[in-house]
């Protein structure tokens, strides 16, 4: 306490001290400064980095299990060719886990097997050793772990063609729907959709989305398998009211959006109303009024337009009783609208909605559809009944989970994929929606698959039901993802049942840092049960599409812990320079304390908690700021993009938000290495006052 009470005057700032104050406060901030810095990049990269490993293992698994050559040749998997109980087939890992024979043969039927092929493994009880449910078993009963749970998966190739049919707009004219198509080769893989990592990477649908789904609606599936099918074919009234009240029990529709080339106003719906608007000249005739949803958007509304070429004055807008609008320009009179001229409000206005049920039963377009709005334009209310029209969705909600067929959704227990009957739903990587893709677009998945007389292709439609992020795995932008049973008919009609990696087994736990025990007491398992050279076991960090990612994440974390150890080094000297300077200012006082009995030891000590206090404060304050950093991060980041005119962060590697939380690692190395090396900076200044003598010290004084 005596040492404690010493260091404490010494650290409390006097006017007589200045200099030393002034050097003391300046090596804190220092400190602190330095400690925000790295506990904020930490924070983001090991974020960042659990992200990305946290996506790469939503795809594959934290541990993977897949059959080596040797399976492939051995007697329990080419017995299935041979065995009429089989089907001469094959079987996957899947087929062969849930079959009910582990030795399908009859040899009183079946021929006989070829001498080239390898002799059963037989188990102690002289059977054929079953490598796939012993696999099986093996892996989930290991002990000590959590959450362990084993999965087979698939994973082939096949050609994707998606028909993208929109909305576009010609030459001021209507709007017309237009068929495009996106075609790429890409892998198809079975995912297990209860996984709660795989949920969170599920991108959540956008208005776009929605709108999309809407519309397909009323599109025929009939000719989905085409290769460019020459006419959008609607399908009949009758069937389009059953999609839709279907849709419609599914999706709930919370708000409208005025479209892009604007809206024609019911002025039904604003009598006895006076308001701000725009007109729109060519060749000194008005051809055009838009209305603001506020006054104050009016300036930015008028140098908007004007950048576009059009002529655009303030007007003022009256409309009577009678729902006649009358405008005039500046001080001019009021004039009627002439009735070419078209009053629109302004796009991107949200007018809050809910669907008139009954107006799906008397529609032949979806256009036709009713809504109910309610909102307030320039302080007047707006409120009716107005048909959907060329509005679009602003909001939309998913309000009935167990009747879904549209759209893949999340819940506690994972990804529920629709259950649509013309088609498969898929899940694509959120390239192909910057490639202009949307939920709802179908298409086909095409391989060829061997016949007694050639190859011939094969098509099967799919609906495209969700898009997920791939975080940074090279392949990610061709991975889609599907059910078993689509993944397993490609690769069997295409004779894939035995390339490499096509099929294996996945096991998932619940702790991630588990992987490299999981792996060692699983091979040390496999060896005891006497399969270990039927199978492969690789960890996330080994397989062949994202060894390279880890290794040089991990090596970017090494070389930044070190160079942050040198900040800190360099930080922390300021603390020597200041501690020498109070001990030449205190040699008096170390005089009489040596005198009064004061010990070599005591001296240090006193110094020594100087640095440790200086220390220990600016790490408090470096910490509490990258704190108040990290919950601020993504504004700031959003700050930064609009001064320099780009995202700061590419949204493909990093996503569109950064992570926030506080890293307990990069905490305790923060906290833990200022501390020591600032205990190890005050050592030569303790030193110093330890060996001062108090003859020489009062004789000098």
């Amino acid at each position: 306490m005596f040492e404690l009470s010493v260091a404490y005057k010494y650290l409390i700032p006097r006017w007589r001290q200045l200099s030393v104050s002034i050097i003391s406060l300046v090596s804190t901030l220092v400190i602190a400064l330095v400690v925000w810095l790295i506990v904020v990049f930490f924070s983001v990269k090991d974020g960042l980095e659990n992200g990305w490993i946290e996506k790469i293992t939503a795809l594959t698994a934290p541990v993977r299990i897949t059959p080596t050559e040797k399976y492939y040749h051995s007697h329990y998997y080419l017995v299935d060719t041979i065995s009429a109980n089989s089907g001469y087939t094959a079987k996957t890992i899947g087929e062969k886990l849930l079959a009910h024979q582990t030795d399908p043969y009859d040899p009183l039927s079946d021929e006989e097997p070829p001498k080239e092929w390898h002799h059963p493994d037989l188990n102690r009880q002289n059977q054929l050793k079953d490598l796939v449910k012993t696999a099986f078993f093996t892996a989930t009963s290991l002990p000590g772990i959590q959450g362990l749970k084993a999965s087979d998966f698939e994973t082939t190739t096949a050609n994707m063609r998606l028909r993208l049919l929109r909305d576009i707009k010609e030459n001021n004219k209507q709007l017309q729907q237009s068929q495009q198509f996106l075609e790429q080769a890409s892998f198809l893989g079975s995912f297990d959709a209860s996984t709660p990592s795989m949920a969170r990477a599920l991108i959540k649908p956008t208005a776009a989305d929605f709108n999309n789904l809407l519309q397909m609606q009323s599109i025929s599936p009939h000719n989905i398998k085409e290769e460019s099918p020459a006419a959008i074919h609607k399908i009949a009234p009758n069937l389009l009211q059953d999609n839709l009240r279907h849709f419609f029990t599914t999706i709930e529709i919370t708000s409208l959006k005025t479209p892009s080339q604007n809206w024609r106003l019911p002025l039904k719906l604003l009598v006895n109303t006076e308001l701000t608007a725009v007109a729109l000249f060519h060749s000194n005739k008005i051809v055009k009024i838009i209305v603001p949803s506020s006054v104050d958007l009016l300036p930015q509304l008028i140098q908007d337009l004007q950048k576009e070429g059009w002529t655009a004055q303030p007007a003022i807008l009256k409309i009577n009783e009678t729902a006649q609008a009358e405008f005039k320009i500046q001080s001019q009179e009021f004039e009627p609208v002439p009735s070419w001229t078209a009053i629109n409000l302004q796009a991107g206005v949200a007018l809050p909605a809910q669907l008139i049920e009954k107006s799906i039963n008397n529609i032949n377009s979806i256009h036709q559809l009713q809504f109910a709005i309610s909102t307030i334009i320039q302080g007047h209310s707006f409120k009716g009944y107005t048909p959907l029209g060329q509005l679009e969705i602003g909001e939309a909600k998913i309000i009935n989970e167990r009747a879904n067929s549209l759209i893949a959704i999340t819940n506690l227990q994972g990804i529920v994929m629709p259950l649509n009957s013309s088609a498969d739903p898929v899940l694509l990587p959120k390239s192909f929606r910057d490639s202009g893709a949307l939920i709802g677009d179908q298409g086909y998945l095409s391989y060829f698959s061997p016949t007694p007389s050639s190859i011939q292709e094969q098509r099967i439609p799919i609906v495209v039901s969700g898009f997920y992020d791939p975080g940074i795995i090279p392949i990610g932008g061709k991975y889609i993802l599907t059910g078993h049973s689509l993944t397993a008919l490609i690769r069997a009609s295409s004779g894939q049942a035995s390339s490499h990696f096509s099929n294996g087994i996945n096991l998932r736990f619940d702790n991630l840092a588990d992987t490299a025990k999981v792996k060692r007491e699983l091979q040390a398992a496999f060896k005891n049960e006497g399969i270990d050279s039927y199978w492969q076991i690789e960890t996330y960090q080994e397989y062949e599409f994202s060894k390279d990612i880890i290794q040089q994440l991990q090596s970017e974390k090494n070389l930044f812990s070190l160079i942050s150890l040198v900040i800190i080094v360099v930080a922390c000297s300021n603390i020597i320079s200041m501690l020498i300077i109070l001990v030449n200012d205190k040699k008096l006082e170390i005089g009489i304390l040596r005198s009064m009995g004061a010990t070599s030891a005591n001296i240090a000590a006193i110094f020594g908690i100087c640095g440790v206090v200086m220390g220990t404060i600016g790490s408090l304050v470096g910490i509490l700021a990258a704190i108040l950093t990290l919950r601020y991060v993504n504004e700031l980041v959003a700050l930064m993009s609009h001064l320099q005119g780009h995202d700061l962060f590419n949204p493909v590697f990093y996503g569109t938000t950064l992570p926030t939380e506080l890293s307990l690692e990069a905490l305790m190395f923060v906290i833990m290495t200022t501390v020591a090396i600032s205990l190890l900076a005050g050592i030569v200044p303790a030193f110093k006052a330890s060996m001062m003598r108090p003859s020489a010290i009062l004789r000098a004084e």
